[in-house]
């Protein structure tokens, strides 16, 4: 499943209809659909960052059914140990040694218990796990860069997740906050 943009709105086919007809008026339809859902769209696009930008500043003030949209740097199978090398590639090397970042987590990750079957990890476990070698400060409240990791179900029992890195003004709704460069 080769996605690298999530984008969440509200649900219903009618505003499904009115989202993509924002995002063609906005970034044209040079974009490959890889999954629908209710509330979720997710998309593969040649830049999600640029797209970010251009979706961010077309839509900036205006009324949109779309909530936010999220550039995706690397989709991994929800095993911890997948995801923290995932997450470090991006994070030290984007994060800069200043600044503060958080952890945000979407729904389960596992891990591969001794027998070799899959095991749900805690949220706060999943955390920490992740934050461990990344040496920036912690700040939960007004961070300068936020890792965002989101289960995203594909099929009926089968799950991805998709890891972001990148300043917290990408995180936001999308009609909150000036536009700005998200690297």
């Amino acid at each position: 499943m080769n996605f690298n943009m999530i984008i969440t709105c509200e649900p219903g086919r009618e505003n499904l209809d009115w989202a993509f007809s924002q995002i063609n008026n906005c970034i044209g339809t040079s974009y490959i659909v890889i999954k629908v859902r209710s509330s979720l769209i997710l998309i593969n696009v040649e830049d999600p960052y640029s797209t970010w930008y251009k979706l961010k500043t077309c839509l900036y003030g205006k009324d949109t059914p779309i909530h936010r949209v999220i550039p995706v740097d690397s989709v991994v199978e929800p095993i911890i140990n997948r995801i923290v090398q995932e997450v470090h590639r991006f994070a030290l090397t984007r994060i800069p040694q200043d600044s503060s970042f958080r952890i945000t987590l979407h729904g389960k990750i596992f891990t591969i218990n001794e027998k070799g079957r899959l095991t749900k990890i805690s949220s706060i476990e999943a955390i920490k796990i992740v934050a461990e070698g990344i040496n920036r400060r912690v700040d939960l409240e007004n961070p300068d860069w936020v890792i965002y990791i989101r289960s995203v179900p594909i099929k009926r029992w089968s799950v991805l997740t998709a890891i972001s890195v990148a300043k917290s003004i990408v995180f936001k709704n999308i009609r909150v906050g000036e536009p700005t460069i998200p690297l």
